[in-house]
């Protein structure tokens, strides 16, 4: 059975490659990715909470249907109804339905047309279905409402970041560390940080300014992009980690090692890691999403 599930995963990585490209062995495999390929496959561990969770937000737009389109707008539980959108949004996007989950945020517009962080959600569910350019529209549309809004300035970083405009994209992420530099997505924005610079052509990125180093996961992530950790050795400490986060830490460690390769020139080995990803189906992580992306530009490149 291993052997079926292993061969099964190979060929699916092998189809994303260009028809001349060869699918190494299980044994020549890059590290990260034969470890996936170790993963059981099927749905992600949600799936039956969050299909819970859709039939109660339905069942609760149903017993009090919101006026369609701009008419929700204009009644007194605009906001109330607003909220029921984006929660039943939440849960498609929990799900791994994104155009659904859009359509959830649209309507959740119509109800309240100034929502900035609305179009913040919009722009990540569009990156994830890999619509850049529309990521970047829904983007500008927000940040036409309120420019400061926190949401969207992450957004934007991520999107400059898919968008190869590397001097933004590092200044972003920048300023994203700053605003809250003991956040829990901070150490993530320092890879992203990092990334930026080095697939701007910097050698020795800088790093950012921050009181505290971090030294538990995502940790040997960063030390692996700097060179301080062998892929094999990220491997290991994923391995080491609770049973119930392995998926969601080696969907996060594929997606930022492929940037990495991306970096360096190697596009099959980071193709092969971005696919790697979207085959765990983590798919509320951003990693899923940027990897999408990724893919998605891999194989624009390829078209031309």
């Amino acid at each position: 059975m291993r052997a079926v599930l292993v061969a099964t995963a190979l060929a699916t990585l092998g189809a994303l490659h260009t028809a001349h490209a060869q699918v190494p062995s299980p044994a020549e495999e890059a590290p990260l990715v034969a470890y996936s390929l170790e993963q059981p496959s099927g749905e992600s561990s949600y799936a039956d909470s969050s299909a819970r969770d859709l039939r109660a937000a339905l069942l609760e737009l149903e017993r009090n249907l919101p006026p369609a389109d701009v008419d929700c707008a204009q009644t007194l539980g605009a906001r109330r109804f607003a909220e029921r959108y984006q929660n039943l949004a939440a849960i498609r996007f929990e799900m791994g339905e994104f155009e659904a989950a859009i359509k959830a945020n649209e309507a959740a517009l119509a109800c309240t047309p100034r929502a900035a962080d609305v179009y913040a959600d919009i722009a990540s569910l569009r990156v994830n279905l890999g619509r850049i350019a529309e990521a970047r529209t829904a983007l500008e549309r927000g940040r036409a409402i309120d420019p400061e809004d926190r949401s969207l300035a992450n957004t934007r970083a991520r999107i400059d970041f898919l968008e190869e405009r590397w001097a933004d994209a590092t200044a972003q992420f920048r300023l994203a560390i700053a605003a809250d530099p003991s956040g829990e997505l901070a150490d993530y924005y320092e890879c992203f940080f990092w990334l930026a610079q080095r697939r701007a052509g910097v050698g020795k990125p800088e790093s950012p300014p921050r009181d505290d180093r971090p030294t538990a996961w995502p940790a040997p992530i960063l030390d692996t992009l700097k060179g301080d950790l062998t892929e094999e050795q990220l491997v290991e400490a994923i391995r080491e980690a609770a049973p119930d986060m392995r998926r969601q830490w080696l969907t996060e460690a594929l997606y930022y090692v492929g940037e990495l390769r991306l970096a360096q020139g190697d596009l099959e080995t980071a193709r092969r890691h971005f696919a790697a990803v979207v085959n765990l189906k983590i798919t509320n992580y951003i990693e899923y999403g940027m990897a999408r992306a990724e893919l998605t530009k891999l194989r624009d490149r390829v078209n031309r």
